[in-house]
């Protein structure tokens, strides 16, 4: 009789205790968030980045985003999103509160990163000073009374430090046929316009010759390889005789770029008649250059 009493009083402890356990999950408070910017990342519609110098701004539209500022062009995606992802997801180690916003750079400050929703909130986030202990910056938001310490890391991934930094969020495709899909080629310089096509047998052809394996096969990796150098933001010429163009067609789409160059050095990329400052180095084009002159012998 007392074994049976003893386990039932072990029985009664145990729900108490499972009890006050679910008790504690239930009413738990969670770790408040140390997130700065509040907009959800799949609310996020655009980021606008500005310094002193330079302004950077991207918008998404459904799953793709584009630059509008300081180009209006494509963005990589890929790139884009994880920039929208560490905006969403950035971080304070600490905050306070001081009226002396001088003495933190947050007075004048240049250096904005603005998000804005696709309900049309928007945040401003004002970065000051680095701090002068530890590797962080102060910053603050435009409508908040606080201050925040973040890491410097987190905070240079906004930094437009350079004509790179906006290359690094422009979509970097010339073509985008892809290689099996190209049926014809259309070469144009200087001395006129010269095809490059597929057969009924799926051979290449020039002036109805066929046209080796190795060197069909060198040339169109040639063109799907390509991809700009770099920027020179908005810089538009009008090109030399060295200039060319090359279109693509899968049989149904065309696709044609304009490589335009002054100097030979740098050939600035034309594509559906918009010139952004995007360029190729003679030398990224040789092996293009020389297997179209091979092919034309």
């Amino acid at each position: 009789m007392k074994t049976f009493r003893n386990t039932i009083i072990m029985f009664v402890i145990l729900g108490v205790l499972v009890g006050y356990y679910y008790y504690i999950k239930a009413t738990k408070k969670p770790a408040p968030s140390t997130n700065i910017i509040s907009i959800s990342k799949n609310k996020l519609s655009s980021i606008d980045i500005k310094d002193s110098n330079n302004e950077m701004a991207i918008v998404k539209s459904g799953s793709a985003y584009k630059v509008i500022k300081p180009i209006s062009y494509a963005a990589d995606n890929t790139n884009a999103s994880d920039l929208f992802n560490s905006l969403t997801q950035l971080k304070y180690n600490r905050k306070f509160t001081d009226t002396d916003l001088k003495k933190y750079g947050l007075d004048k400050s240049n250096f904005t990163i603005t998000a804005s929703s696709s309900n049309g909130n928007t945040e401003e986030l004002i970065v000051g000073n680095k701090s002068p202990v530890g590797n962080s910056y102060y910053a603050k938001l435009s409508n908040s009374q606080y201050i925040y310490v973040v890491d410097a890391s987190s905070i240079e991934n906004f930094q437009l430090t350079s004509s790179d930094t906006l290359f690094n969020y422009l979509n970097k495709d010339l073509y985008t046929i892809s290689k099996d899909k190209i049926s014809k080629v259309t070469y144009t310089d200087s001395f006129g316009t010269r095809y490059m096509q597929k057969n009924k047998s799926g051979k290449w052809t020039y002036n109805g010759k066929e046209i080796s394996s190795d060197k069909s096969e060198s040339f169109l990796n040639d063109i799907v390889l390509l991809s700009p150098t770099g920027i020179d933001p908005n810089k538009k010429i009008n090109g030399n005789n060295s200039s060319f163009t090359l279109a693509i067609s899968d049989g149904s789409k065309n696709e044609e770029v304009k490589f335009l160059t002054n100097d030979n050095t740098n050939y600035y990329i034309q594509k559906n008649n918009n010139q952004i400052g995007l360029y190729i180095t003679k030398d990224q084009l040789n092996s293009l250059i020389t297997d179209v002159k091979s092919i034309m012998k």
